[in-house]
């Protein structure tokens, strides 16, 4: 890159001594555009169109950085533009910050004939290298002496911007009774005697554009008398995760680093499930709408959505040959409850305006649908988007936190209750002042319309049949940024809802 000083010729400072250089020789006829990029970064070669109505053969561009005006020291960089228009780029890679202008000058001196407007460069974004979405997982318990899978292959994450490539996996120690192949599929058989800890594969990663990793694996065994445990979560995904960068690679570490086993997903945009079960290497089930599933164990017995009636099932194949039946569904969100809560209003007004949503249809017509899976005495999980409060958090001791109405019987859930279902946050924690288990929502703090957004847990795991809860918590990681605002692409958490998550345990054997 060239630097272009005083020239011998200045038309400028000999005509118009008494007019600053960058005024003196305009002409309205003459332009000067930065044509590509429209957003400079850092190492950019910056293109500029040019249009004179003199042409002449020593005419010229120079960038010239802050306030400095031709004249005034050597241009940063610089080109001839003969003819009375075109098209030139400019070595300006070694440009940064700014702010910068371009100026048309004529005649290899400073008379300005025209220039563009301020620009400036920004930091090009820091692109990471191919990399594991995460250093270590668990798998779900393997039964003793049965032989199994785990794919890894799809926790390979290419950043954008990356050059094309492929991942090469391999063995680096661990356990002898499990190996991986080259694409990333671990394979084992248990030992025939469960040991009392985990099984350990570490495997080695390589990219072959650039990049490399390891994962620890680690793989539990259980004996056939063992308890079964699975941990399930209800996870609206924010328009199919469109909302933050890097989105998918969030959702799995969201998965794996929490230890969920089934996870019901609202707004997935017909895609995401699919999209998440693919990294994951897990089963799926994936509606054309809003709804989908992710397991670690096998799916089957899909009961799909209908026009009315937002909701889906399916029966979830755990170890030792149980099963339980899986319910999700995302009910209709106008009319929100919370937001017709104003001074004055009863609780029976309350009531008797969510009575007429679609939402409370919606949650007829599920439990309708769910009446013969209710009617066992089998295992049953509804992992669902309420968009409702719940009756078991509205009381008198929680007023305050809902604008002062004391206890307001939700039709939503008041419903569940009646049809049998248990509430398992509630059935961990008895006390809703103390544990309010908020899922709306950790990043809008503010309603859209002025004030504060109310705060309620509308996403929820209830359950009948032959289920115990152990654990039981709202989930949201790290501090994510409020909306509206900028900072929400670079969230770590993936929603803006909290998810809702239950650790469920039932016996090795029903009855």
């Amino acid at each position: 890159m060239s630097t272009r000083g005083p020239v011998k010729r200045n038309p400028a400072e000999r005509t118009h001594t008494s007019v600053p250089p960058l005024l003196s020789a305009a002409t309205a006829g003459s332009v000067i555009t930065l044509t590509s990029p429209a957003a400079p970064h850092e190492g950019d070669r910056l293109t500029f169109h040019w249009t004179v109505d003199v042409p002449d053969p020593t005419n010229w561009i120079g960038i010239y950085d802050g306030d400095r005006q031709p004249g005034t020291g050597g241009s940063l960089v610089w080109v001839y533009t003969p003819g009375a228009s075109g098209d030139t780029t400019l070595d300006t890679s070694g440009l940064s910050g700014g702010p910068y202008t371009a100026y048309l000058l004529a005649k290899d001196g400073y008379g300005i004939l025209a220039r563009t407007a301020p620009f400036s460069f920004t930091p090009r974004p820091v692109i990471p290298r191919p990399h594991a979405a995460v250093d270590s997982l668990t798998t779900a318990p393997q039964d003793a002496g049965a032989a199994f899978s785990v794919r890894l292959g799809g926790l390979w994450i290419r950043p954008e911007g990356n050059p094309a490539g492929s991942a090469a996996f391999r063995r680096l120690g661990g356990v002898p009774w499990m190996s991986v192949t080259a694409d990333g599929t671990v394979t084992g058989t248990a030992p025939a005697s469960a040991p009392r800890t985990p099984g350990q594969l570490v495997v080695g990663v390589r990219d072959s554009a650039a990049g490399a990793d390891t994962i620890t694996v680690q793989v539990p065994v259980r004996a056939a008398r063992d308890r079964i445990q699975v941990k399930v979560a209800s996870l609206n995904l924010w328009d199919a995760g469109s909302h933050v960068d890097g989105f998918l690679e969030k959702q799995v570490r969201v998965v794996l680093t929490q230890g969920l086993d089934i996870v019901a997903l609202q707004e997935t945009g017909g895609t995401a499930a699919h999209a998440l079960a693919e990294a994951l290497g897990w089963e799926v089930y994936q509606s054309g709408g809003s709804l989908g599933i992710v397991s670690r164990h096998p799916l089957s017995d899909v009961t799909a959505p209908t026009a009315d009636l937002p909701a889906a099932a399916v029966t979830v194949r755990l170890p030792g040959r149980r099963t339980l039946r899986l319910w999700t569904a995302q009910l209709d969100e106008a009319d929100y409850g919370p937001y017709a809560v104003r001074p004055g209003r009863t609780a029976a007004q309350i009531e008797a305006a969510e009575k007429l949503t679609l939402r409370y249809r919606q949650v007829k017509a599920l439990l309708a649908a769910m009446h013969r899976d209710l009617a066992s005495d089998a295992p049953v999980i509804l992992a669902v988007g309420l968009a409702s409060p719940s009756h078991l958090d509205w009381t008198s001791r929680t007023a305050s936190a809902h604008g002062g109405v004391g206890r307001v019987r939700w039709p939503v859930t008041d419903a569940l209750q009646q049809a049998g279902l248990v509430d398992a946050f509630r059935d961990a924690h008895s006390n809703p002042a103390k544990d309010p288990g908020t899922t709306w929502s950790p990043v809008r703090p503010t309603h859209d319309g002025g004030g504060a957004e109310p705060q309620d847990r509308i996403d929820q795991v209830q359950y009948a049949g032959q289920l115990k809860v152990l654990e039981a918590h709202s989930l949201y990681t790290g501090w994510p940024q409020p909306v509206p605002g900028t900072g929400i692409t670079a969230n770590g958490w993936p929603s803006d809802h909290a998810a809702a998550v239950v650790t469920f345990t039932l016996s090795a054997t029903r009855g």
